[in-house]
């Protein structure tokens, strides 16, 4: 290491009374490549402390003046005129450091064999200094970009946090729950859960319900959550089963789906019928436990709920159809009313004739003078908003009534008129069509990261989509369904993207409209985005992913389907 090449101030421009030679330009361009390669920053000064190599990216760390990282600049100066900038990177107590007491420390460092700091100006940058001194005395000071790691960091932390707290609060519960994933894997059980089925969790994570249910209920169970987990409506069904090595009793199962998309998970807890937690009950007859629950429905009726009154205050037809279709299931008479006129004659019908109401259930955009009249009518409610509905309204009615003992079965079928225009009685919610084959999004991709990053953008956008990872999936995939369009990974194993594309093209020549196909990158090379075009794609987006980039690609090729499925 005898020679070194120029410093960036000695080329054009900044050239001394000697130019550099061919060969030095070649080291200081082969030095300049190795920086970027490694994305980080090098000085390299001699014994003598003066500067013979700074890469071009140095200035990215140490905003100075080009003059500064010139051949032969002494360290000492380079570090007083970052001092004087106010780039004062070390330990927290150099801030209290004069400037002559923070530069010997800063050579003194330098001179080290081996020294390493990570050091933040701002709190959010942060820049790791790695510095080496060999034995002929040439010293290296390499600066690399460390803030998206601290993020990691912090977000592995946090993290880990969440996971302690999160089982904290599953074994502090008085009954038992057990978590599933996307693939009705057990994710997590409390202890509660496995004192009740006597295993231990390291048994139970990992496996799925066929290990510790008999084969019937296990069927059932998986069922239920899997219809969960792809509607996402709360579901409650009771189920004979054995706990703690009593005989087999009837057991109420609440499953609701939780996180978001492309993250969700099937929460399960277990509890007595009609009561709110697991209690020894006397043993009951096989004839007296309810048939498993069909997979086609997600909630059932429970006999503790049959007769009680709920009655729904809402002006949107929306609200009002969701919220009645899940107390028809649960087994509820109920009713709606539009506003506040409404709403104050039907609480006078109904005390007139005697008629209680269990609980209401308020749409949070409803008119305020209706949840004043509720409050002073001593009526319990439930508030809530139209998302929320689908996924929480079952599990509030399930929370709140089913622990009461049953009202007895009304003798007249509790309808109620008032002289005030009755609201019109709205429709059954019609039942959606079925998706349209064509405005399905086919997504290539062999990364599970990416993948769970394409499901979380393409659901949280309304798009219907499939996954698959490897090239010649998606060409049988895109000959088997027709997709609207194709998301296409180069990187793809065995037939990689480039050539799914080209024999797609080559089928499809018969087709009247050839599908749109759009190639993702995770470098901006010209030659990939070339190589792209040539094999037949019609459009190009780089990693990382955003719904921004995903949406604005969608809608150029396909607006139709953005149409149909947010629309």
């Amino acid at each position: 290491m005898s020679e070194f090449p120029p410093a960036p101030g000695d080329r054009k421009g900044h050239q001394g009374p000697d130019a550099p030679s061919p060969e030095a330009s070649l080291d200081l361009a082969l030095m300049d490549a190795v920086s970027d390669a490694f994305q980080a920053a090098f000085l390299i000064y001699d014994r003598n402390d003066e500067l013979i190599f700074a890469s071009r990216s140095v200035s990215n760390f140490l905003p100075l003046p080009p003059e500064q990282f010139q051949r032969g600049n002494r360290l000492r100066r380079l570090l007083g005129a970052a001092y004087d900038l106010g780039l004062r990177a070390g330990e927290p107590e150099s801030a209290a450091l004069s400037r002559d007491e923070w530069l010997t420390r800063q050579i003194a460092a330098h001179w080290k064999e081996r020294y390493e700091i990570q050091a933040s100006e701002d709190g959010k940058r942060w820049t790791r200094y790695s510095k080496r001194r060999l034995p002929s005395g040439h010293g290296f000071c390499i600066m690399t970009d460390i803030s998206e790691q601290k993020r990691r960091e912090e977000q592995w932390r946090a993290d880990v946090e969440r996971v302690q707290l999160t089982e904290e609060i599953l074994d502090n519960l008085a009954h038992p729950v057990f978590v599933q994933d996307r693939n009705l894997q057990l994710v997590a059980v409390n202890k509660v859960f496995c004192s009740a089925l006597s295993i231990g969790a390291d048994n139970a994570l990992g496996a799925d319900l066929r290990r510790l249910f008999d084969a019937d209920l296990a069927e059932s169970l998986q069922s239920v959550s899997r219809h969960v987990l792809d509607s996402g409506m709360t579901a409650s069904i009771t189920q004979s089963m054995r706990l703690y090595g009593d005989p087999p009793r009837p057991i109420l199962v609440h499953v609701q789906r939780v996180g978001k998309p492309g993250r969700y998970f099937v929460v399960a807890s277990l509890g007595e019928v009609g009561a709110t937690g697991l209690v020894p009950v006397e043993t009951r007859s096989s004839a007296a436990a309810p048939a498993p629950v069909s997979s086609e429905l997600s909630i059932r009726a429970d006999q503790s709920l049959a007769g009680r009154k709920a009655l729904i205050v809402s002006a949107d037809p929306k609200f009002e159809a969701t919220a009645l279709d899940i107390l028809e299931l649960l087994g509820l008479d109920s009713c709606c009313v539009r506003g506040e006129e409404e709403l104050d004659a039907f609480l006078d019908a109904a005390r007139s004739v005697g008629v209680v109401i269990d609980l209401a259930v308020f749409d949070v955009n409803a008119d305020p003078r209706c949840l004043e009249i509720l409050q002073a009518a001593e009526v319990d409610y439930t508030s809530l908003a139209q998302d929320d509905v689908a996924s929480d309204l079952a599990f509030i009615v399930l929370e709140r009534l089913s622990a009461l003992r049953a009202r007895p079965a009304p003798a007249d079928d509790w309808e109620i008129n008032t002289e005030h225009q009755a609201a019109p009685e709205t429709p059954p919610p019609a039942s959606p069509a079925p998706p349209l084959i064509s405005s399905l999004v086919l997504v290539a991709e062999d990364n599970e990261i990416n993948q769970i990053v394409f499901s979380q953008i393409l659901e949280g956008l309304g798009y219907s989509y499939q996954i698959c990872a490897d090239g010649e999936e998606v060409v049988r995939l895109w000959a088997e369904l027709n997709p609207a369009i194709i998301l296409m990974d180069v990187t793809l194993p065995g037939l990689n993207g480039f050539e799914a594309a080209r024999r797609i093209r080559e089928t499809g020549r018969t087709r009247a409209d050839a599908t749109p196909i759009i190639g993702v990158l995770a470098q901006a090379f010209d030659r990939d985005r070339e190589a792209c075009y040539a094999c037949g794609m019609d459009d190009v987006i780089l990693k990382p992913l955003s719904p921004d980039v995903v949406e604005q690609a969608l809608m150029r090729l396909v607006p139709q389907v953005a149409r149909a499925t947010n629309g």
